[in-house]
């Protein structure tokens, strides 16, 4: 073999190789390398009176439940994802419609994703709790509507929901102006319910959604049955992802009390916080009586009357 061919071959070895390198480069370039000034806060050019001044203000905007009205057990502030759960029947879902109301009274604009209803429905049984009746009347359905259409939003499609869509259309309503989004629930949606990475990027999608656009989540997740009948609830009792809990700023369960009929007027609930992280953490729990007449929660057993959502006129 002669000194040119000795060459040429040492110059193909030496081509291939950086060849090799720039591909390796090319791959891994984009995983591995971040521009710092794009993910890094520049304290330089902040001003600490200016930023404590923005921070009090915002959590100043809280909003309140309709099962602590002033927000002396939970608050629920902007930028938060709030876990809802609780057994089929215990009236989580009234209590939630009671939520909407709430908020909706309190010029709060207020996103429904009821998954497991007909759209229609949900907006007849939102003004059924609005009105404190079984049904409202075509009067206060139409109070209702012209009181809330403009705060209001209500998902229409029926059956299993694209996660993706749903988040997509709830960045768009946040920029919006709507401040509060339920979603019932996570079961309805296209995550493979044993799929418990998707479960934990859902939960992280949501809380990224809330801290970037300043809005509340509502999440509804159904827990996992108890190893014990009498157990006190816990954020591992969430179905799912155990990750669900912990990326949640609030987690609360609504349960029934066990020695109650079923099947009364009014009956017991206890509504219990298991992960509070803003305000004051405590992990209060709620006690009241769950009217089905007037599909509504309230502290005392023997109220003088439904809570009254619409504007009076409505009742007349």
């Amino acid at each position: 073999m002669g000194d040119k061919t000795l060459d040429a071959i040492v110059k193909l070895d030496a081509f291939r190789a950086r060849r090799i390198g720039q591909m390796l480069v090319t791959q891994t370039a984009p995983e591995y390398e971040v521009e710092p000034e794009e993910v890094l806060l520049d304290l330089s050019q902040l001003d600490g009176k200016q930023l404590v001044t923005e921070y009090e203000a915002e959590m100043a905007n809280y909003a309140t439940t309709p099962f602590d009205p002033d927000g002396k057990s939970i608050r629920l502030y902007p930028c938060g994802l709030t876990i809802w759960s609780g057994y089929p029947g215990v009236g989580k879902t009234t209590l939630l419609r009671q939520l909407v109301c709430h908020l909706l009274q309190r010029d709060q604009g207020v996103f429904v994703a009821s998954l497991e209803e007909h759209p229609k429905h949900v907006l007849v049984r939102l003004a059924a709790t609005a009105a404190g009746r079984p049904i409202p009347n075509p009067h206060q359905m139409q109070w209702f509507i012209d009181a809330y259409g403009e705060r209001l939003r209500v998902w229409a499609r029926v059956g299993l929901t694209k996660h993706k869509t749903l988040a997509g259309v709830m960045r768009k309503l946040a920029h919006e102006g709507v401040s509060h989004f339920l979603v019932d629930s996570l079961m309805k949606l296209d995550i493979d319910s044993q799929d418990f990475e998707a479960q934990r990027n859902f939960a992280n999608l949501l809380a990224a959604i809330a801290q970037e656009t300043g809005c509340h989540i509502h999440l509804v997740a159904h827990p996992r049955k108890p190893s014990q009948p009498d157990q006190e609830p816990d954020l591992n009792d969430i179905a799912g992802a155990k990750e669900i809990g912990g990326v949640a700023d609030n987690v609360i369960f609504v349960r029934r009390r066990k020695d109650d009929d079923p099947h009364a007027v009014i009956s017991g609930m206890n509504i219990t916080v298991r992960k509070q992280r803003h305000g004051t953490g405590a992990w209060p729990t709620v006690t009241g009586w769950f009217n089905r007449e007037w599909r509504q929660f309230h502290v005392d057993q023997f109220p003088s009357g439904p809570i009254h959502y619409l504007p009076e006129d409505a009742y007349t």
